[in-house]
């Protein structure tokens, strides 16, 4: 497979970063997998928060800390970045370099949705932008894909899910829940993106994400 060189700032790159993202329960996780399982080894799958050891360490406190409900978005915000500099340092630059496709499941689009929108910190948001550039660069995403489901419906597939994959994130009033819905669309509108109907059965959905990484690969 080729590599795929792609301009960032006035440096060249080499490879192509997509983020996949979306409300609770999209299938969004399922589908990048399936991506990993079509195109080879020329796709690098991650996630956030996490993606490196030491920012694995830190989605543990994230999500899965007892104290991690009642922590404010500037905390979250905090930890959030920390995690994904050494991500993006040990993870995704590497692979980017490497000429490799590179998949997050989530990434900044999260922090933008969850934390300043859903969470009510607007007062982040000026910061999100600076703390954006600095941290990502030349390297920020290439594409944005967002998986957009309806919030009741994401909800009750998430509950089916296994207790590793849940989060305090989903036991929030639906009414965060159709914010962040809002959140995510509002930053979508500032980066290059691919909106896909999550609520469609899971083939279809496929082919849809499918097709938009073929596009990709073909830039």
């Amino acid at each position: 497979m080729e590599s795929f060189n792609h301009r960032g700032g006035n440096k060249m790159k080499k490879g192509i970063f997509i983020v996949v993202d979306s409300g609770e329960g999209a299938g969004k996780t399922t589908q990048i997998k399936r991506a990993k399982d079509f195109f080879g080894d020329i796709v690098v799958l991650t996630r956030e928060p996490g993606g490196s050891p030491y920012a694995e360490e830190i989605r543990n406190l994230i999500l899965h800390s007892p104290s991690a409900g009642q922590a404010d978005a500037k905390t979250l915000f905090a930890l959030f970045w920390a995690a994904r500099a050494d991500h993006m340092k040990n993870t995704i630059i590497p692979a980017l370099k490497a000429g490799k496709m590179v998949i997050c499941d989530r990434f900044d689009s999260s922090t933008f949705a969850y934390q300043i929108v859903a969470q009510g910190a607007r007062d982040l948001e000026k910061f999100f932008w600076l703390a954006r550039e600095f941290y990502l660069g030349e390297f920020a995403p290439d594409l944005y894909v967002y998986f957009d489901i309806d919030p009741v419906v994401g909800l009750a597939r998430k509950k089916q899910q296994s207790a590793e994959e849940q989060n305090h994130f989903e036991d929030r009033p639906m009414e965060f829940h159709t914010t962040l819905q809002k959140g995510f669309k509002e930053f979508m509108k500032g980066v290059p993106h691919r909106i896909i109907d999550a609520n469609k059965p899971i083939d279809a959905v496929w082919n849809d994400f499918k097709a938009i990484l073929e596009t990709s690969l073909k830039q």
